[in-house]
Order: structure tokens, then C-alpha cells, then sequence
């Protein structure tokens, strides 16, 4: 950085609120606004898949993580292996889900409003992970400071 400015946890959040401020106002008039952009991470891509007549639901983030099962009751009757069974259908239907909407949406042209909350929710996540870094480099030079 110019200036022998280091980027320590203040200049790397700088720098990713200047990129994210840049972002925004690369949008339209009026679609930068904090509610738009926070509503944006409230809607995650997931997969959602249904098995035994609905009586199965499972929802999968990216990445394959299973995000929720929901199983109704009556399947127990069934028995184990038939609900077992029936659960990873609706998983797998689920994480088939979420492959096809990845490929669509790697397909579509990206969007700067999306771009902008990914990276908010990026500058916070760095942030946060800075100042873990930082807090177990001062308890290792604490450690050895004692030992001095």
C-alpha cells in the first residue's frame, strides 16, 4: 500500500468496503440501498427435494450441506429402512436441485447487486477471521513473553 500503510484488520476492511462501495454505485439509481442488499443474503441458492408422497423434505445449501430434513411422523410406521430409504431420495433429489440451479445460474450474466452482498458478507467474514489471526499471534507472543 502507498504510504507504508500496512493491511492489517483496519486497511483490509477499507479496501473491501472501497470495492464494495463501487459495486454499488455501479448499480442503478435507487438499487443500493442496505435493506435491498441484506434481503439479497437472506435468499441463499439452495437445492429442495421431496420424497414419500411429501412426507419427506430436505433442503441443501451449496456445497452439498444438507440445510434441513423434515420427516413426517407417519413414515415411522413404515419402518426404518423404508424411511431411510425415503430420506435419501429426498436428499438426493434436493442436492440434484441445486446442481441445476448452479448451472443456471453460472450461465446468467452476474449480478452487481449480488456481487455487492457477496462481498459485504465477505469483508465481514475477513474481518472476523483477521481478528482471530491477530488475537492467536498476541496469545503466542504472550506465551512466549512469559516464558522469557
Amino acid at each position: 500500500m502507498a504510504g507504508g500503510e500496512g493491511l492489517g484488520v483496519e486497511g483490509l476492511d477499507r479496501v473491501i468496503e472501497q470495492a464494495r462501495q463501487a459495486l454499488v454505485s455501479a448499480q442503478e439509481p435507487g438499487d443500493g440501498s442496505a435493506d435491498s442488499a441484506s434481503g439479497r443474503l437472506g435468499m441463499a441458492l439452495q437445492g429442495e427435494g421431496v420424497a414419500a408422497q411429501g412426507r419427506v423434505r430436505a433442503t441443501v445449501a451449496p456445497g452439498g450441506r444438507l440445510s434441513s430434513l423434515t420427516v413426517d411422523p407417519r413414515l415411522m410406521r413404515a419402518g426404518s429402512e423404508e424411511m431411510c430409504a425415503e430420506i435419501v431420495k429426498a436428499v438426493n433429489a434436493a442436492v440434484d436441485d441445486l446442481r441445476v440451479k448452479v448451472t443456471e445460474q453460472a450461465g446468467a450474466s452476474p449480478d452487481v447487486e449480488e456481487l455487492s452482498s457477496t462481498l459485504l458478507t465477505l469483508q465481514q467474514e475477513s474481518v472476523r477471521q483477521m481478528e482471530q489471526f491477530t488475537q492467536a499471534i498476541n496469545d503466542v507472543v504472550l506465551r512466549f513473553e512469559r516464558r522469557a
